[in-house]
């Protein structure tokens, strides 16, 4: 199926060349064989050209925070993807730079070739930097495709304040998105799958732990052992969860636990990575409701009771839809803006924290204390345990884990930076533009004034672990974090 023309942006002024010997998908970040409207196009525009199809999923070593476990979670999502297409006879060209090889030139060299260059237009991180250098340096058509969500980018509007503010606009787009969501299975033929033989040796491993160890990468920040990167995984991950954790979600979703004791779905690193789509995780939540159709949608608007009657299937759909489009929508067209605080918050809060920012912190703690998770506050040192050897921390204790670090930095500006450092070099799930939301939100983004005002948070919302302590049980939580190595 062919996307909605809201979501293909063309990048440059550069012709389709009909002399071009392919029709080229760079896959950067929607890296995945289904479910993928870039990928969707990329095939409508082989098929229509009468060209093959050809995909480059590549991977550099000097993007920002690189480690041995972002790697490893990519590589092993490259792999999957060699896999599936082997079977599916596409033609699939994956490179993986390397202290001997850098490629450089390569995804030019290979653009130059193509009839047009579609690819994925992830509004974060490096992504957008990339396409605009290669569409700045060819002559041939770059056309960016959005796969970030379910409604496409380009028609959520203007950034909004709060979620209550996009989640009306979601809602009255969401039926007829529904209706063209991308394709579940490829459409194939023999001329798209006509083979070519790459002009470069494609990456092949037998084995990963020691071909990552080999790179020069952060080893300081090793691969999570249980939680493994590629479209497979990523779909047994969404099927345990509607299995095993759906049910009890909006009760128990906040509730401190093991990843096996909790309720959340773990998704967020392959929905991160392109692993799987947003698409897909909705509509296997929500087959879970009999006979259900966009009939079945409710008033647009009400946080409850929209997408279903369940309160479970509807909690975590607010959650996978509407604050995770809140990110998505912020980032459309403010991307720039998350490089300080200045730029990102409301004015309210930059006007609070401003007042506030002289006063005393006591105690105040070091980068290098935090990172280590050194400071007078168990729960604070055991989401910072779990992120470090996890990727990942509880959705509750990470808000809480953002507002300790403005509490115990010496400025906000301060505060803003380690976070962004701590989250992008450990989380799996970082670099991601709820990353950015989420911990702008810590400082004012998307919330409103709260009294009584206070030290250092001024009227931003405050919270303390010894609220979290006596709101929630907390033991099981120690207990799993007791069990974690890294």
């Amino acid at each position: 199926m062919q996307p909605d023309p809201s979501r293909i942006r063309i990048v440059n002024d550069a012709p389709v060349r009909s002399d071009g010997a392919y029709v080229l998908y760079w896959m950067q970040m929607y890296r995945r064989l289904d479910h993928n409207h870039a990928l969707d196009h990329a095939l409508a525009c082989a098929r229509t050209e009468s060209k093959p199809l050809v995909i480059y999923e590549g991977l550099k070593l000097g993007y920002p925070w690189a480690s041995q476990r972002l790697h490893t979670f990519i590589l092993q999502g490259m792999l999957a993807n060699l896999d599936q297409a082997n079977r599916l006879g596409l033609n699939y060209w994956p490179f993986v730079e390397t202290a001997d090889d850098s490629g450089r030139g390569l995804l030019r060299s290979l653009a130059k070739n193509a009839t047009r260059v579609v690819t994925d237009d992830f509004p974060c991180f490096i992504i957008p930097d990339q396409t605009a250098a290669l569409a700045a340096k060819t002559d041939t058509r770059v056309e960016a495709v959005d796969s970030n969500s379910i409604v496409p980018l380009a028609e959520l509007g203007s950034p909004v304040v709060s979620a209550a503010q996009l989640r009306r606009r979601i809602h009255k787009a969401f039926a007829k998105a529904w209706t063209q969501r991308p394709a579940t299975r490829l459409q194939l033929s023999k001329i798209v799958c006509e083979k070519i033989d790459a002009p470069f040796q494609t990456w092949q491993c037998d084995d990963l732990d020691k071909f990552v160890r080999g790179l020069p990468l952060d080893a300081t920040v090793g691969p999570v052992a249980n939680r493994p990167g590629g479209s497979a995984a990523a779909k047994k991950c969404l099927r345990e969860f509607v299995r095993n954790r759906l049910k009890g979600y909006a009760e128990g979703r906040s509730q401190p636990s093991s990843p096996d004791d909790g309720h959340g779905s773990g998704l967020s690193p392959y929905l991160h990575f392109g692993h799987i789509a947003v698409e897909e995780v909705v509509a296997e939540v929500l087959a879970t409701i009999d006979g259900w159709n966009v009939s079945a949608l409710g008033q647009p608007g009400k946080r409850e009771g929209f997408y279903a009657d369940d309160a479970d299937v509807s909690s975590f759909l607010d959650e996978a839809i509407t604050w995770r489009d809140v990110g998505m929508n912020w980032h459309w067209s403010r991307r720039q803006d998350t490089e300080s605080l200045e730029k990102a918050l409301p004015d309210w809060a930059k006007k609070t924290l401003h007042k506030h920012a002289a006063d005393r912190r006591d105690p105040e703690y070091s980068l290098e204390e935090l990172e280590a998770g050194k400071t007078h506050d168990p729960l604070w040192n055991a989401a910072q345990k779990e992120l470090i050897a996890t990727g990942s921390i509880h959705n509750y204790l990470r808000m809480l884990w953002g507002k300790k670090v403005l509490q115990w930095s010496p400025t906000p500006d301060e505060a803003y930076s380690r976070l962004v450092h701590l989250n992008n070099k450990y989380a799996l799930d970082g670099r991601n533009p709820n990353s950015y939301s989420g911990i702008l939100w810590c400082f004012g983004l998307f919330d409103r004034p709260w009294g009584p005002e206070r030290p250092i948070f001024g009227s931003v919302r405050y919270m303390s672990s010894e609220n979290t302590a006596r709101k929630f049980k907390l033991q099981g939580y120690y207990d799993y974090v007791a069990t974690l190595n890294g």
